[in-house]
């Protein structure tokens, strides 16, 4: 469902305005500080909920506002339109979909999956396991009827057993939890399994094409592999009840990846990672398109001054042949020249201006 098109009111150092996009590649250039990495921030925030450089919606408000708000609509193949819209206000975000005010977040995030490749991006590949997971979760949410319900049930029965733990309860009140545990967590863990294999599958070609290097995606589950969760529950029960915390679960999970055997968050260049990162984010889209036929929209982020000549040329390549929705951003069109016929926006100053070609 291409986004076709975008409102944005007191939002950063943006001005109001609304622009119309292509259902293919959209072109941002602007010097450095106009306001094309805000446009993308507003399109993440719109399909995700947050935004990509800040936890507190608050910042996200221009100098002497006290609200913002984001809108866009959506269409699928046969014309059915949606309105996504988030508004800032009294210190809470409020998502709305046809204009009436939605469950959650989800709500809107199914209906625009949002995808990015920006300077932070090698995270994914040095940062925290938590980074990870984020990232496949929010993967398999996509994909996967039944799994957002699954990890909200693990996740509220983990935190009423880590209460009990913490409050140094007997085993009789922890078993209460146990079972409901155990069952969530494998199915959160079935699901995680057969997701990272479908996604290593894309992620081999791409790979090769921009590293010319095999890469692999690995799953490591957040307890020993030669037992069932409930056995290491029972192996951990001493340690839980010292660190008055559960230590094993899919919570401990993490992803990773080898190139040509090697694990790359301690042996590859960081200009490799980036190539890495990307190569995850490009698999994870190309398998929303085949899985549910609705890719999303694919933010790039001034990718001229993140990766050298060569690699900006690979990365180009694999974008040209990836059925999605797409955005990219550039200091100039000398540095990052447009498609014949593909929209181009043209920010200064917080203001956007779309140029005729």
């Amino acid at each position: 469902m291409p986004l076709q098109n975008l409102r944005i009111e007191s939002f950063r150092c943006l001005e109001d305005d609304q622009l119309a996009l292509g259902p293919a590649r959209n072109y941002l250039f602007g010097p450095n500080g106009a306001g094309k990495t805000s446009l993308l921030e507003t399109i993440h925030l719109l399909g995700r909920g947050r935004s990509f450089r800040t936890r507190h919606a608050k910042q996200l408000t221009r100098h002497g506002a006290q609200a913002f708000s984001v809108s866009g609509t959506i269409a699928d193949s046969e014309g059915t339109k949606n309105r996504l819209s988030l508004q800032f206000s009294d210190g809470s975000l409020v998502p709305r979909l046809d204009g009436h005010r939605a469950k959650s977040m989800a709500d809107l995030a199914q209906k625009l999956p949002v995808h990015i490749i920006e300077p932070n991006t090698h995270s994914l590949i040095e940062g925290p396991p938590s980074r990870r997971r984020g990232f496949l979760d929010w993967g398999v949410f996509h994909v996967e009827q039944g799994y957002l319900e699954a990890w909200r049930k693990y996740r509220r029965v983990l935190g009423q057993r880590n209460s009990a733990l913490k409050k140094g309860e007997g085993r009789h009140m922890l078993d209460i939890w146990t079972a409901t545990l155990v069952e969530s967590a494998e199915l959160v863990e079935k699901l995680r399994i057969r997701y990272v294999a479908q996604i290593e599958s894309l992620l081999q070609p791409i790979g090769k094409q921009l590293l010319n290097e095999v890469v692999n995606l690995e799953y490591l589950s957040g307890w020993s592999g030669s037992s069932s969760f409930g056995g290491a529950l029972e192996a951990s029960w001493n340690k839980d009840c010292a660190m008055r915390t559960t230590s094993v679960g899919p919570h401990r999970a993490d992803l990773v990846l080898r190139m040509n055997g090697r694990r790359v968050r301690e042996e590859v260049s960081r200009g490799q990672q980036k190539l890495l990162a990307a190569a995850l984010v490009l698999a994870q889209t190309e398998f929303f398109v085949a899985t549910c036929g609705n890719a999303g929209i694919l933010l790039v982020d001034d990718p001229a001054a993140e990766l050298d000549e060569g690699s900006l040329g690979r990365l180009l390549r694999v974008l040209d042949v990836l059925p999605a929705q797409q955005i990219l951003t550039g200091l100039s069109e000398a540095m990052l020249p447009p498609d014949q016929g593909a929209p181009v926006f043209h920010v200064e100053q917080g203001k956007i201006t779309k140029v005729v070609q």
